[in-house]
């Protein structure tokens, strides 16, 4: 049963710094003139929040959890790895999309 938890904590901890990836390479551009865009980046945002809320639970009541079982030991350090990893990469890639920077052209003389 610990194994199938730890499973599924890490597919759900791991599943939106994979999806947030995707929409790394979208610019401020994409998102003005591509609602279905728009609200994709939406429902990323609000599950990478959840996800970030998960972890800061799990971070808070370890305590309480390894008391009753041992066996959740390493999910603290994953939890505080992953509350870094949401907070600078994925929420910000979400919450911040990059311009679109024209590359000039060099003129010869």
């Amino acid at each position: 049963m610990i194994i199938l938890i730890y499973i599924a904590y890490y597919f759900f901890s791991i599943l939106p710094i994979i999806i947030t990836y995707r929409f790394r390479k979208y610019t401020i551009s994409d998102y003005q003139y591509n609602k279905k865009l728009k609200w994709q980046r939406c429902i990323m945002l609000v599950f990478n929040y959840v996800a970030a809320a998960v972890q800061i639970i799990i971070a808070c009541e370890l305590e309480r959890i390894v008391r009753s079982n041992q066996d959740y030991g390493p999910l603290l350090l994953s939890a505080c790895i992953f509350l870094i990893i949401y907070n600078f990469f994925t929420i910000s890639w979400l919450e911040s999309p990059k311009e679109y920077l024209k590359k000039k052209k060099k003129k010869w003389k």
